[in-house]
């Protein structure tokens, strides 16, 4: 078959320290259709310049853009709305891309016309890029996208343009979830296919997204989702959904230093769907953010004591 073009966008917002490995991985695939754009989303840190270099050491291979801060969602908005693929993908600028990706996913998409998502298993890996870990994802389940909260495409997720088209992209408004809710919507259009290989790697550090402390209106943007998506829609599954949203709220408050307000969500999360008391899945990641949370304490602590000597 015809090898579709495919376009890859990475926003990167000071992320100086990794964007040449995120970008390197990129220019490193062996897909020969494949188009690059890195936005510069308004660092203030080397991050521009770095994507400059990179790009200028490939000549016609990377388009590099800049703007003022405008956030992730907005920045992948505008590179897939000025790339050319029928094909698009994103990789965040700490993370990377096994050399036979491209191949890879564009073969799952060509194998089955149906499927307008596709994604793959992939590595956790540290700041300097050791291996961690490798995660498995699930097979695709709107089940568990849409109630249990799963979102199981992660960093190596590509899709159909016609995608983009009809949703319109990520909600430019969302800062902590807008890949979810993408996901959310695209579901709508078709299924999602598992490519069990680990095709992407994804990069933990202090600076991680993941791993920050999240202001309270961020901490809830998951539950703010969930009141739009099952709007108007009353029953088991819609209950269930909102209260693991709740359940998710707690862990970021817990997280964040707000203990009192995450013990609140998660007593909302019991009232409205009383059967996940008994369940260890939703008490867990409370508890894991208290913890998260007293341990940076503890190191602020030991961090101080040291220093008065």
């Amino acid at each position: 078959m015809p090898q579709p073009l495919v376009s890859i966008v990475t926003s990167v917002f000071n992320q100086a320290e990794y964007l040449e490995a995120t970008m390197r991985s990129v220019l490193a695939q062996d897909y020969p259709a494949l188009e690059y754009i890195v936005i510069d989303d308004g660092s203030t840190d080397t991050s521009l310049e770095v994507a400059r270099r990179v790009a200028d050491a490939h000549p016609g291979r990377v388009t590099v853009l800049t703007q003022a801060n405008a956030g992730q969602a907005a920045s992948l908005n505008r590179g897939w709305s000025l790339s050319r693929g029928d094909v698009l993908a994103y990789l965040s600028s700490d993370d990377c891309l096994a050399p036979h990706a491209v191949s890879r996913m564009v073969e799952a998409l060509q194998s089955q016309p149906e499927v307008v998502v596709a994604y793959c298993d992939f590595e956790l890996i540290d700041h300097r890029g050791a291996a961690i870990r490798t995660v498995r994802t699930e097979d695709f389940d709107l089940r568990r996208l849409r109630v249990d909260l799963v979102c199981q495409p992660g960093p190596g997720a590509f899709f159909r343009r016609a995608v983009f088209d009809r949703t319109g992209g990520w909600r430019a408004e969302l800062r902590q979830v807008p890949d979810f809710e993408f996901w959310l919507r695209a579901a709508t259009h078709g299924t999602f296919l598992r490519v069990p290989e680990p095709l992407a790697q994804y990069r933990i550090h202090d600076r991680s997204a993941s791993f920050r402390a999240m202001p309270e209106a961020r901490a809830e943007e998951i539950c703010g989702v969930m009141r739009q998506y099952w709007q108007g829609q009353v029953g088991i599954e819609a209950d269930l959904a909102m209260a693991k949203s709740l359940c998710i709220a707690a862990k970021n408050h817990a997280q964040a230093g707000r203990p009192w307000l995450g013990a609140k969500r998660l007593l909302e999360a019991f009232r409205l769907a009383p059967r996940l008391l008994v369940s260890a899945q939703s008490w867990r990641p409370f508890l894991f953010g208290l913890a998260f949370w007293c341990f940076g304490i503890v190191s602020v602590v030991r961090r101080f004591r040291r220093a008065q000597g």
